[in-house]
């Protein structure tokens, strides 16, 4: 008895030889990279976005399209800076305008679009008793679904597809840059 209580003492303090699934290690700490921009920084997604079919990137952009509105509009009333409730108008008109574009095309087309979730919530969850923090979030928030948005937008354009699904794309994307450039130079 002796004999195994000492074995998984011994055992317990080694380090395990291979991890349990297989990774892509990290160069570093965070506070030890240098900035990595257009790398995510989700350590389980190191590809770049590629163009898919059209129906199904449409489910997608729409599925998007919808969160970004419903996380905006959380901001309009959850947000203490006026600048950021601006921001946020001109974020829910730009969803609210590519979501109906992409939906209509995809109904010409005859490509399915995703139904409506009712329960849908924001990602995005104003702290009360902390606009600062709320505020924070909301840009960085916001920030990175722009820039997903437009990486998987110009993903789209540069594949074979859809002219009009190009057209409707190539349309929008300035709107997001713009939206982009606003919110990167926004404080809390």
């Amino acid at each position: 008895m002796l004999i195994e209580i000492a074995s998984v003492v011994l055992l317990a303090g080694t380090a395990p030889s291979q991890t349990t699934l297989p990774r892509h290690p990290d160069p570093g700490p965070a506070e030890q990279r240098q900035q990595r921009e257009g790398e995510s920084t989700d350590p389980w997604f190191d590809r770049a976005y590629a163009a898919t079919d059209d129906p199904a990137f449409i489910l997608a952009a729409v599925e998007n399209a919808r969160q970004g509105v419903i996380d905006a509009r959380g901001a309009q009333n959850g947000v203490s800076n006026p600048k950021l409730r601006a921001a946020a108008d001109k974020i829910v008109r730009q969803n609210e305008i590519t979501s109906q574009k992409l939906e209509k095309l995809a109904s010409a087309k005859g490509w399915r679009v995703p139904q409506p979730t009712p329960g849908r919530t924001s990602a995005v969850i104003a702290k009360p008793g902390a606009p600062v923090r709320s505020n924070a979030d909301f840009i960085l928030a916001q920030i990175s679904f722009h820039e997903n948005t437009l990486s998987h937008y110009r993903a789209q354009l540069s594949g074979k597809g859809d002219a009009d699904l190009k057209r409707a794309l190539k349309e929008a994307v300035p709107g997001y840059q713009k939206n982009l450039e606003l919110l990167l130079t926004l404080k809390p």
